[in-house]
């Protein structure tokens, strides 16, 4: 009888974990709202009304069902701080990130609606003054059961070139409940273990979590910067609750230390930029924020992070002299983040004299040249 009931207990439980592991989202739109639910119950819903100056999620929450972001009615401050958005500031001069420039959602399309991930693409248009698009932003967002959201964003521009300024203020992010703020009881730590909004605000790194008590309990929300994105990108993370990320603004969160770096497009070209937001409970190790940073990793790579295998026949076959190869790919890695055009440098005009071939040599030497030939012949 207890060889039976061991056996009936390991089944259940391999029943559990098997129930477990089957979690899975749901997304349905209802109207101007895209509702998400995991296993069935409300997780946070998405708003495209026309009448809103930007779309976002609100509210979002834990996996108890607590908000983890801050109430939308009777704001304390920044009433443009609403639950999970994407915005910035001074896109050809107009401020979306206050809300006095508008961006209107023209579609959601959902792409999967259950699973794990479930997966919905949203366009929102970027207007410029005469309400046409400065930028069009397609994301396609993946919401998946552990509540990690990953956001792959690519703005086109649109008959005009546009000019992302740099700023602090941007571009993915989040408003925290009070409770959860630095100001209060909540903590900030960002992968390599520092602590605090003062030595980690405006600083790149791989990922930042922020956590904090909320009746009794502790909620915390991890944002991700991705390796793949054209450059590191900075943190905009303040002890009342403001929580973001953001690649355009290096003199801004430098202190002006660094030089301003605009991001410029022409008419017609893109900008793709990769984030992750995990929602968890407990403190930064409980929520096992650096399991899910790896997760965030595994499943936005793209074929730009494929080629690495394509180039490594070419460090095959010069491994008998590896110092030749070693040097350049020290390089790469040194600065994965770099735009591909910044390696790339114009020649000048007068380089053009130094080169061995013959048909590239000033007129005198060539002259010189066949004159030597005459007297040997």
């Amino acid at each position: 009888m207890k060889i039976v009931f061991s056996i009936i207990c390991l089944f259940v439980g391999l029943s559990s974990v098997a129930v477990a592991s089957d979690a899975s989202v749901q997304i349905t739109q209802q109207g101007t709202k895209v509702n998400v639910s995991i296993d069935g119950k409300p997780f946070t819903t998405y708003h495209t009304g026309g009448d809103l100056p930007k779309p976002f999620f609100s509210p979002v929450r834990a996996a108890d069902g607590t908000s983890i972001t801050r109430s939308l009615s009777d704001p304390e401050d920044h009433p443009h701080h609403k639950g999970i958005w994407v915005a910035v500031d001074e896109v050809n001069e107009v401020d979306f990130w206050a809300e006095k420039g508008k961006i209107k959602n023209s579609s959601v399309k959902i792409i999967k609606a259950s699973g794990d991930p479930a997966v919905m693409q949203v366009t929102n248009e970027w207007l410029g003054a005469d309400h046409k698009p400065i930028v069009t932003e397609n994301t396609v967002i993946s919401i998946y059961a552990n509540r990690l959201l990953t956001y792959d964003i690519t703005f086109t521009a649109g008959a005009k070139p546009v000019v992302f300024e740099d700023t602090k203020e941007g571009l993915f992010g989040i408003r925290l409940p009070n409770g959860m703020r630095e100001k209060e009881e909540g903590t900030v730590e960002d992968n390599k273990g520092v602590k605090g909004t003062k030595d980690t605000w405006g600083k790149p790194t791989e990922w930042i979590d922020y956590y904090g008590p909320l009746n009794g309990k502790t909620y915390g929300v991890a944002l991700m910067d991705s390796p793949q994105n054209y450059k590191k990108s900075r943190y905009h993370v303040r002890n009342y609750g403001l929580f973001t990320i953001s690649p355009f603004g290096d003199h801004s969160y430098t202190n002006k230390q660094q030089p301003a770096d605009p991001k410029h497009l022409k008419a017609g070209e893109t900008l793709n930029l990769k984030y992750g937001i995990y929602i968890h409970s407990g403190n930064t190790q409980q929520g096992k924020v650096a399991d899910a940073y790896q997760q965030f990793l595994n499943v936005t790579k793209n074929n730009v992070a494929q080629k690495k295998p394509v180039q490594q026949p070419e460090t095959d076959k010069v491994s008998a002299a590896p110092k030749k190869p070693v040097a350049p790919q020290k390089k790469v890695a040194a600065a994965p983040y770099e735009e591909q055009s910044d390696a790339l440098k114009p020649i000048l005009a007068t380089e053009a004299a130094v080169s061995n071939e013959c048909n590239t040599c000033p007129e005198g030497k060539r002259r010189g040249l066949f004159r030597r030939l005459r007297r040997r012949n």
